[in-house]
């Protein structure tokens, strides 16, 4: 009978460290296996194409700042002037090694940086304080583990 036990919680035992396994990935990044999962919502949600990204980051802004058509049409060559700068860049990152890594938040930090300073340039004094308003949710979001679908990151952000 004490054999049955003991056979008992360590096939317990073993089974538990196996779902523990699945749910971390078995240890891995999840760009290293070749997918999409582990982003977003624990892999539930496609990734959105680029084209889609701007578009939601687009109006997002002009829905949250009131943005009127020229601003609009301003800001949306904007966003495509940055995300084109960096196309291609996350597909470099899949198998980078952690320093490269790095480098690649940094150099993604200064885009945006200078994103941002674009942007800022064409709102009014009150659209300005709501962009910095959304920039501190985002990045509070962030610090939170709840990440950022879209919309322009905090200036001086490294993540």
């Amino acid at each position: 009978m004490k054999k049955f036990w003991v056979v008992m919680v360590v096939f317990l035992l073993a089974t538990g460290m196996t779902f523990a396994q699945d749910e971390r990935g078995g240890g891995e990044r999840p760009s290293k296996t070749g997918g999409q999962e582990g982003h977003g919502d624990k892999g539930t949600r496609p990734p959105m194409n680029p084209e889609e990204m701007l578009k939601r980051q687009n109006q997002r802004l002009v829905d949250e700042l009131k943005l009127n058509k020229d601003q609009e049409t301003k800001v949306a060559a904007i966003n495509k002037k940055y995300m084109d700068k960096n196309s291609g860049n996350w597909e470099k990152m899949r198998d980078a090694s952690d320093e490269e890594r790095k480098a690649f938040r940094e150099q993604m930090r200064k885009v945006n940086e200078d994103r941002n300073k674009e942007i800022k340039a064409l709102l009014s004094a009150d659209q300005l304080k709501l962009f910095d308003e959304m920039q501190k949710k985002n990045e509070e979001a962030r610090k939170n583990g709840q990440g950022r679908n879209w919309g322009p990151p905090p200036s001086g952000q490294g993540q």
